[in-house]
């Protein structure tokens, strides 16, 4: 038993020898790099020969010489540990040493570069100073020039002033024979303005046309500036014109009559007239038809079926059939025909019932009074047959209030050319084409007016 504990203290004081021999030998390495290695030899010969001897004077079993060899493989492996340990110690100090050699080369180089980049510094400063000194220089040319050309300006400045008051001077004598001529023009001017002012007073009414209520009395029917003029052939632009003309006056004013005034018209489409018809039925004025020369045809029909009509007693009005151009065939013409008979009951029966006769009796009665069905009368004779509910003897235009102006040589009649000379070498002038129902009563003995 006290073998076993004697052998054990030693295990343990083996065990905590090596780290304290450890010590010793790095503190022997920081003080001398070269001999560590040889003291620990012998320090570790010392304890193996102390431990074996140990050994050797202590009768051991089995099992205690196996934990012996054990201890003894522990030594080793620490002592290989040690050696580890000093080697790695001894490559710490040599990259140690490295680096200081490192630190010491680039400590060289930054001293080199500084001594460089002082060198460059003090070039650069020299070189700014002579730069400075030439912009001073350049800076004392400019200003020289500066001085020499502001002289000049100056002496310039004072020419362009004397060439300016030279100018003025001038400009001022021009504006002042422009300002004489100017004077002279205003008052020429002035004087044709008075004379076209009094022309245009010698062309113009001091008046306004007459607006009546009731603008027919004793005969005399009194025209104001409402009034629209029908001539010619009642086509889609002559109605849709017209139409326009009596709402523009219905917009204007309903308390006063509108004058639908006819010199000569030819009747025209039966379409365009009924739309007249309507417009004039609808009118919230009334209207008044005048008819001066000549109404046939649709035209009469619009002057017959007016609910104011008039005309002078020479005026001359013509009812007929309506008529048509058909083409095609059979079925296609009667079509035609049955669309004819219905405007001919829509045209011609009011007309019919306004003189007391029937559609029959009044289409009978125009072959009767002409071959062909052309019925004509003059108003003098219409108004008995109720073409026209009045007669008038004088016509007053109130509404004309200025001069018309000459015919040009454009708008002038045929008759108004120059004289023409025949193949016989007679001279002549060729007449216009007459109205219908118009005659000539011309002195013609020599055959000079022709057709």
């Amino acid at each position: 038993m006290f073998k076993i504990r004697y052998l054990s203290c030693i295990i343990v004081l083996s065990l905590l020898m090596p780290p304290i021999f450890a010590d010793e030998m790095t503190a022997n390495a920081e003080k001398n790099s070269s001999t560590p290695a040889k003291g620990a030899e012998k320090h570790n010969t010392a304890e193996e020969i102390n431990t074996s001897d140990t050994m050797e004077g202590l009768e051991l079993d089995e099992e205690a010489k196996a934990m012996a060899l054990e201890v003894q493989k522990l030594q080793l492996e620490v002592t290989k540990l040690e050696l580890l340990q000093k080697k790695n110690l001894f490559d710490i100090q040599t990259a140690r040493d490295k680096l200081a050699l490192e630190n010491e080369m680039q400590q060289a180089e930054e001293t080199k570069l500084q001594a460089k980049l002082s060198t460059a510094k003090a070039r650069l400063e020299l070189e700014n100073a002579l730069h400075t000194e030439q912009q001073k220089q350049i800076h004392a040319q400019l200003n020289a020039e500066h001085e020499k050309m502001t002289l000049l300006n100056t002496l310039q400045e004072d020419q362009n002033k004397q060439q300016e008051l030279k100018v003025a001077t001038e400009e001022w004598k021009f504006k002042t024979a422009v300002l004489d001529l100017r004077l002279q023009k205003e008052k020429l001017e002035l004087q044709l303005a008075l004379k076209d002012k009094k022309l245009d007073w010698e062309t113009r009414v001091a008046a306004d046309p007459e607006y009546l209520r009731d603008p027919f009395v004793n005969g005399k029917l009194t025209i104001s500036d409402r009034r629209i003029e029908l001539n010619g052939v009642i086509w889609d632009e002559t109605a849709k014109h017209l139409i326009e003309q009596i709402e523009f006056y219905n917009n204007k004013s309903t308390e006063y009559p509108i004058f639908l005034v006819i010199d000569t018209c030819y009747g025209g489409s039966v379409m365009e007239g009924m739309q007249i018809l309507k417009a004039m039925h609808n009118s919230r004025s009334p209207v008044y038809v005048v008819v001066k020369s000549f109404s046939a045809s649709m035209c009469a029909v619009i002057t017959t079926l007016a609910q104011h009509s008039f005309a002078l007693p020479d005026a001359v009005l013509i009812h007929h059939q309506a008529w048509n151009l058909s083409f095609g065939n059979r079925t296609e013409q009667r079509e035609q025909l049955k669309i004819l008979e219905e405007w001919t009951e829509r045209l011609l029966r009011p007309v019919a019932e306004k003189m007391g006769l029937s559609l029959d009796e009044l289409i009978k009665q125009m072959y009767v009074h002409n071959s062909v069905g052309d019925w004509f009368e003059f108003a003098d004779a219409a108004v008995k047959l109720k073409w026209v509910n009045h007669i008038v003897t004088d016509i007053r235009e109130t509404g004309y209030l200025n001069k018309p102006d000459a015919k040009t040589a454009d708008e002038k009649e045929e008759s108004d050319s120059e004289e023409r000379i025949d193949e016989q070498g007679k001279r002549y002038v060729k007449v216009p084409r007459l109205r219908p129902l118009d005659v000539y009563h011309l002195h013609n003995p020599d055959n000079y007016y022709r057709h």
